[in-house]
């Protein structure tokens, strides 16, 4: 995970790593090469709420004076808390057998050694400027990765913060969880995040990501991300030809050789573009008994992803 530090006034951390000694110790030298300390550190600014991200949050803001912000949408993962039974009758009507339902309940708690939940911070909804000396900080909601997640830019320096919604070298995954808006409902994940792509607008902008290398040139990536995702919706539309399928039978179509500890991220994705393809009325998920199986609808089709969305960030 790639922490970020701006040397102004208030000295500003974006995003913290996660909650392990490695993570805490590379901070400190990170810290030190810019000749402060982990005490220094006056605002820590979160792009989203997963624990390699915020895991150190609370730590820094016990040691020192640090502000601590984030996104009111993912208040959920800040507090460390989840709907447990959400997702097992998630994973229930998507076909997975006690097994598979097991091990990705086990991997979504196991992750959670890496973060200490947040007592409190100041919650951040998008559409605040937030000051500095000489220096300023827009907010953006970025939602799709988490409902909460957050990109911060820096108009003055020229840089965009993306956390997880934009990464140069990994095809970041759409998590599918509760929304927190409508307690009950899965969170359209990839349908919110195809809209967030369409809306960011940042030319001139070098876009720093919460892993790996930066991105110089956005509408460039994002016409490379488009081709991406145009493959993947494609794929599952040729997997869904025939007889109507489970998210399970599709997660073992396209992902055959997935491993346990990944398999909640490919249920993620396959559920998230059908909920996607949903919303295009591509695909319909039939009435019947559990499990839920999906269809295409009206013969189906090629679909352009990137290509629909209206809002804009």
């Amino acid at each position: 995970m790639n922490g970020h530090l701006v040397a102004r006034d208030p000295v500003t951390l974006v995003d913290t790593g996660p909650l392990t000694e490695d993570a805490w110790n590379a901070l400190g030298h990170g810290l030190s090469r810019h000749g402060f300390q982990v005490e220094d550190v006056e605002r820590v600014l979160l792009t989203h709420g997963h624990q390699d991200h915020f895991g150190l949050a609370a730590r820094i803001e016990r040691l020192g004076k640090a502000r601590l912000l984030g996104g009111r949408l993912d208040r959920g993962h800040f507090l460390g808390k989840r709907n447990g039974r959400f997702l097992l009758d998630a994973l229930t009507r998507a076909g997975f057998g006690a097994a598979a339902r097991f091990t990705m309940v086990a991997m979504t708690v196991a992750v959670d050694r890496f973060a200490e939940p947040l007592s409190s911070w100041d919650e951040l909804s998008g559409g605040e400027v937030l000051p500095g000396d000489g220096w300023s900080v827009v907010v953006r909601s970025v939602p799709g990765h988490t409902p909460g997640s957050l990109s911060f830019e820096v108009p003055e320096a020229g840089v965009l913060f993306t956390g997880d919604t934009v990464l140069r070298d990994i095809t970041p995954n759409a998590i599918v969880d509760e929304d927190p808006g409508k307690p009950g409902e899965a969170f359209r994940s990839v349908s919110r995040y195809f809209e967030t792509l369409q809306g960011i607008e940042a030319p001139g902008s070098c876009l720093l990501t919460g892993h790996g290398r930066r991105i110089p040139d956005f509408p460039a990536h994002r016409s490379r991300l488009a081709s991406r995702y145009a493959s993947r919706v494609a794929q599952i539309e040729r997997a869904l030809a025939g007889t109507p399928k489970t998210v399970s039978e599709l997660c073992r179509r396209i992902f055959p050789a997935v491993r346990p500890m990944d398999l909640y991220l490919a249920y993620s994705e396959i559920l998230g573009f059908l909920m996607y393809l949903e919303d295009l009325k591509r695909v319909e998920r039939l009435p019947g008994p559990l499990p839920e199986h999906w269809a295409p609808r009206n013969g189906g089709g090629q679909v352009y992803p990137l290509h629909s969305a209206s809002s804009r960030v």
